[in-house]
């Protein structure tokens, strides 16, 4: 089975001035930034339907999805928010603005997105992908998953994948979840689809109220 990893992060800044500011009952957090009042990430557990409602505050936007059972959102030492589950499957979310990927030639933010990973990752690993598929999901979303294959890499398979679903948000605004620890992909497939299924784009006060 190929290492699975989130990608490397380049120029996705918007959570970098994110910091940690509460952890309360199991799946409920919030992040805060900096100067503001507000928190900018949460994520409130619903004991009843079982069910994380996560919440990112953009500005005048609030953007909510929801995740079966109990989510932690913690914060990485790069700032980007991790949303991790008790039996360790955890995805990266980082919101990434729409003008780093402005100069790529695609028609989409989407597509400009995936070109934008692809690109970069090539010039890390230093060679093109062996095999790279950008599928279209609910919500204007696309899937990017593209795989490299090295004997230097660990592994009995010497390959790399990277897999993230790219969001737009608006039209300043992509959101990125990757897949950062899962037993396979089929379940990181799982929950994307059940995040983008009750994507919800809402005025900022939503994320106040999640909050709560």
């Amino acid at each position: 089975m190929p290492l699975r990893l989130p990608p490397a992060r380049f120029q996705a800044t918007a959570l970098a001035a994110v910091f940690l500011c509460a952890a309360v009952l199991p799946g409920e957090a919030s992040l805060r930034l900096q100067g503001d009042s507000g928190p900018a990430v949460s994520a409130r557990f619903d004991p009843l339907a079982d069910r994380t409602r996560i919440a990112h505050r953009i500005g005048n936007l609030c953007v909510t999805f929801a995740l079966p059972r109990v989510w932690r959102v913690t914060v990485q030492d790069d700032g980007h928010a991790l949303l991790s589950a008790p039996d360790g499957t955890a995805l990266e979310a980082v919101l990434r603005p729409a003008r780093d990927v402005e100069d790529m030639p695609q028609p989409d933010l989407a597509s400009r997105d995936a070109a934008l990973l692809q690109r970069d990752h090539e010039s890390l690993f230093g060679r093109p992908a062996q095999s790279a598929t950008l599928v279209p999901m609910p919500s204007g979303a696309k899937r990017w998953t593209a795989t490299w294959t090295d004997a230097n890499l660990p592994g009995a398979s010497r390959e790399v994948t990277l897999d993230t679903v790219i969001v737009p948000l608006s039209e300043e605004w992509l959101l990125e979840l990757s897949l950062a620890r899962a037993d396979a992909p089929a379940v990181y497939g799982a929950l994307a689809a059940e995040a983008l299924a009750g994507l919800r784009r809402e005025p900022a006060s939503a994320c106040r109220a999640a909050a709560r």
